[in-house]
């Protein structure tokens, strides 16, 4: 299934833009989404969750060989998930990560900053991770991939 998202800032239009679209041949549902607040706009719009964003859809293009025999293309459900957290974090949370592709069709958020280094390891339904800061590793074999966990991880390598 496909979806298509519109955006208009004219809502007296709504009514008959759906009307329309509801009689193309193939749509199954039309619906109208709720206007994100003002701060999650905003959110999105700074520096780094651009460049992310930007990152995050580049390496969703990779195909299967991009890194030899053997590598995999990014799992499409990784990418969504790591795409809807990104939109939720802040820009004090994404400071001084990278993102990188792993050959095995994961994602990898790197981090080297004044608050130590850490690495996510991102599936497509869990997060492995480590955090050094000074002589503390924490590290971990994996908690369920969600928005909240992966902030969290965020959240403790920036605190």
């Amino acid at each position: 299934m496909t979806q298509l998202v519109v955006t208009i800032n004219e809502n007296a239009m709504l009514p008959q833009l759906k009307t329309a679209i509801k009689q193309l041949r193939g749509v199954v549902e039309v619906k109208s989404l709720r206007a994100e607040s003002k701060s999650a706009s905003v959110r999105k719009s700074g520096k780094l969750h651009r460049e992310l964003t930007v990152r995050l859809a580049s390496l969703s293009q990779l195909e299967d060989g991009w890194d030899g025999v053997g590598s995999k293309a990014i799992d499409r459900q990784c990418v969504t998930k790591l795409r809807t957290a990104l939109n939720r974090a802040t820009e004090k949370q994404l400071s001084g990560w990278v993102l990188f592709p792993d050959a095995r069709g994961c994602l990898y958020l790197d981090y080297t900053g004044k608050n130590g280094t850490a690495g996510i390891t991102i599936t497509a339904d869990r997060l492995v991770y480590f955090i050094q800061k000074g002589n503390v590793l924490e590290k971990n074999n994996g908690i369920l991939f969600t928005t909240a966990n992966l902030i969290s991880v965020l959240n403790k390598v920036n605190a």
